[in-house]
């Protein structure tokens, strides 16, 4: 009677014991930043913590893993553990969303001597690495470009310092107006690196959205404001024509800032003297939750050839007239990226002769 009492009151405390070990475990596993998955013989998902949850979106256990993981090489190598074939598999995976996320993968076999067959089951976890692959990109990138792009101001500067210590050490006439050049190819070299530098941050930045919302009313009347002198440089102007309901967007204002000052500053560049640069900002028609802003220039317009790689970096249709006009080659590489941060997109219409219209479509802040 004693002993049968004493086992059923170790198969009580044995219980609680294991039910306090699950809850640490789990509490455990969802205070992790790594998402991690558990996962049977059939790759079936059995539990996600938190952060597998929140980053994959998952509402319910019992959904098979490619549904949340939609990659062959992440079954593959899910099955070559469940089936014994290896005890762990380490590879790296990209995911195409709406920024192409780069994970670390590991897949480890859980209780391997004890569940075969059916009763098999494997942990699956995954670390967003993609800040570090991209900070070796941007590096990689960083150099080249960088070495690419200052190697002529750094040669003309060269060349100047030198004649100025040479032959016309002693020509006061030719002192200004060397120096006037080498202030202007200082000014160049200063203003890449200023925009690589904020091309880099923004790229650090992009995999989290804005939160506030933003007056776009008032960030495109700034804007026009600010770029009167060069409208009367270029003997251009510009029309803002705004709905009066405009609604409010989602964004960082100082970034749409940069966007529009960009967009609107190349229109008035690159439109023909005399001429109106309009922006127009409404609700889109095809799409009641977000806006459209266009500006559309009265230039030369572009060849269609040329126009899916304008937001590449460095890419100029014309490299002496923009680099003329003061254009580092990064203006619509750091729109791209702005727009990225923002889920918002950017759509260029041109043809030769009829000028160019740069739209931008932004969501609407909820209300």
């Amino acid at each position: 009677m004693l002993s049968g009492l004493f086992y059923g009151t170790f198969q009580v405390i044995l219980r609680a014991e294991l039910s306090m070990l699950k809850k640490s475990v789990k509490t455990i596993l969802d205070g992790l930043s790594v998402a991690v998955f558990v996962i049977d013989a059939q790759q079936i998902i059995r539990f996600g913590n938190n952060a597998a949850r929140d980053r994959f979106a998952l509402t319910a256990t019992d959904t098979d893993l490619f549904s949340v993981i939609p990659a062959k090489d992440c079954t593959t190598a899910a099955n070559h553990v469940l089936t014994g074939q290896q005890s762990t598999v380490s590879l790296e995976l990209t995911l195409q969303d709406v920024v192409p996320t780069t994970f670390r993968l590991i897949i480890t076999r859980l209780d391997a001597t004890t569940r075969t067959g059916a009763d098999a089951r494997a942990i699956v976890s995954l670390e967003d690495i993609s800040h570090i692959r991209e900070a070796e990109q941007m590096r990689i990138d960083f150099v080249a470009n960088v070495s690419h792009e200052l190697r002529s101001p750094l040669t003309s500067l060269s060349g100047f310092i030198e004649t100025l210590q040479g032959p016309a050490k002693n020509d006061k006439v030719a002192h200004e107006r060397f120096l006037t050049l080498m202030s202007g190819e200082a000014s160049r070299m200063n203003r890449l690196i200023g925009d690589l530098l904020s091309l880099s941050k923004l790229q650090a930045s992009e995999r989290v959205p804005p939160s506030e919302s933003v007056n776009l009313s008032s960030v495109l009347r700034g804007v026009a404001a600010s770029l009167e002198p060069l409208m009367k440089r270029e003997k251009n102007t510009i029309s803002l024509t705004i709905s009066p309901d405009l609604p409010a967007v989602i964004g960082d204002a100082d970034e749409l800032t940069q966007v529009f000052q960009n967009l609107i500053e190349n229109g008035v560049k690159y439109s023909h003297p005399d001429t109106v640069v309009e922006v127009i900002a409404e609700r889109d028609p095809s799409h009641e939750n977000q806006l459209r802003i266009s500006v559309h220039d009265h230039g030369e317009g572009l060849d269609p050839i040329h126009i899916p790689r304008l937001t590449e970096r460095f890419y100029r249709v014309d490299k002496g007239r923009s680099r003329k006009m003061g254009g580092t080659g990064l203006g619509l590489a750091i729109v791209k990226h702005i727009l990225i941060r923002h889920r918002a997109y950017l759509h260029i219409d041109s043809k030769p002769g009829l000028g160019s219209v740069f739209s931008v479509f932004l969501p609407i802040a909820d209300t």
